[in-house]
């Protein structure tokens, strides 16, 4: 078990501001999951596309900038903009990204373009910010995975952009391909590097001391390569680059498994701390990639036309990779880091703990094996399980933040 030493990040107030933020975004997402889950509504097209980015952006992306800013920043000297900037960035990221989830909601491509254009503009200085602030720091391996999650994220926001810009009647000399491409980086590439490198961090705080070792820079480069491979694949419709990623993404994946096995295996599963969250997490990953390579495997076959019609792709095998990643990956990441930057109010709730961890992960595995065997009553009884665990929650870390706002986020030495 890692010690606790009285070092705090300077950047303690954004990374609450931060998480609170993605908290509450996130209720968007949660709240029409739970009725679209239990079938009471059918959502149009709009809303379950606000339901998406609420999650991917309102909650991960600015749950990832928190702990991003927390990572780069432990034990650094900081000075001019790297020092000035995270706060207006943590404000203008939020700003951006709620108008954006509010504009899918709205379904007016010309507000979606704004949104994602203002969004694409916070992404990039947050990127410039971590490019900065990684040429003065020893680059372990969460620090390298963070770099190439920051990247991927990068390039996918661009896509976003040239695909709201290609909706409305231009860059049309682009393939309908593009379509397609945008949320491919996002979630081969930022999405698994960001889930492998927080919970390294986290469940091994000593690893962040050393620079990465030649199986540390295998375990990031593989996957980010995988997700390049595999975008540029389904853009351009080759199947031969689309079938690259799967030895890439699987070896990497692999690699982390195998040096973290000891802190996964070793996590206090019954205690109510954070451990068992990152802990949890790996598993899910996992799972995640085993699904995508089964879709990747059968696109390959021909078990959705020759050429592949990316329609004809199962929507419960689309949903339960998506959950599996969303939920099980990074909300358990998430919520540790949540956990860990209200360390001063622990106190309040702290069964809420073992309802959260519990009930929102045997909530999604039921969801998801609804999904695999295409049950609906198996979906309808885990649904609310796994989202009332959510709100329940996001409620109690809220408060926690807010009575906990004046404290310390510690840093932990291995």
């Amino acid at each position: 078990m890692a010690k606790r030493e009285n070092t705090a990040s300077p950047f303690g107030a954004e990374v609450r501001l931060l998480l609170q933020a993605a908290m509450v975004i996130f209720l968007v997402t949660v709240i029409v999951g739970i009725l679209n889950g239990l079938d009471v509504i059918d959502f149009d097209r709009k809303t379950l596309l606000a339901h998406v980015h609420a999650g991917t952006l309102g909650w991960i992306t600015l749950g990832f900038f928190a702990a991003c800013l927390w990572l780069f920043s432990e034990r650094q000297p900081l000075s001019g903009w790297r020092a000035r900037s995270p706060r207006p960035l943590s404000w203008a990221a939020t700003v951006a990204i709620a108008f954006y989830v509010v504009a899918f909601y709205s379904g007016n491509l010309t507000a979606r373009l704004i949104g994602g254009s203002v969004t694409l503009i916070a992404i990039v200085w947050f990127f410039a910010w971590v490019v900065a602030q990684s040429r003065r720091v020893r680059l372990s391996t969460p620090h390298l995975g963070m770099l190439a999650a920051a990247t991927t994220l990068t390039l996918g926001a661009v896509l976003g952009v040239v695909l709201g810009v290609w909706l409305k009647g231009g860059l049309r000399f682009l393939p309908a391909e593009i379509l397609n491409s945008h949320p491919v980086p996002l979630i081969v590439g930022y999405l698994i590097l960001a889930g492998m490198a927080v919970s390294e961090w986290r469940l091994n705080p000593a690893s962040v001391h050393s620079p990465a070792s030649r199986a540390g820079w295998a375990q990031v480069v593989l996957p980010f390569i995988g997700g390049l491979v595999v975008t540029v694949g389904a853009v351009l419709n080759n199947q031969a680059l689309i079938g690259l990623y799967v030895p890439l993404e699987v070896t990497g994946v692999a690699i982390y498994v195998v040096r973290l096995r000891r802190h996964v295996v070793g996590a206090a599963w019954l205690a109510g701390n954070h451990e068992r969250l990152f802990a949890i997490s790996a598993l899910f990953l996992v799972a995640n990639v085993g699904l995508f390579t089964y879709l990747i495997v059968s696109l390959l076959g021909g078990a959705y036309g020759d050429p592949p019609d990316f329609v004809l792709m199962p929507a419960w095998l689309i949903f339960a990779m998506d959950h599996a990643m969303f939920i099980g990956v990074l909300s358990n990441v998430l919520f540790g880091l949540v956990y860990e930057a209200t360390g001063a109010r622990r106190s309040f709730w702290p069964w809420a703990d073992h309802v959260l961890f519990w009930g929102m992960n045997v909530g999604v595995v039921g969801f998801v094996v609804g999904l695999i065997m295409q049950e609906a009553i198996i979906k309808q009884i885990f649904t609310p399980i796994m989202g009332t665990s959510i709100l329940l929650g996001m409620a109690t870390y809220t408060v926690r933040l807010r009575t906990g706002a004046s404290e310390n986020i510690p840093v932990q030495a291995g």
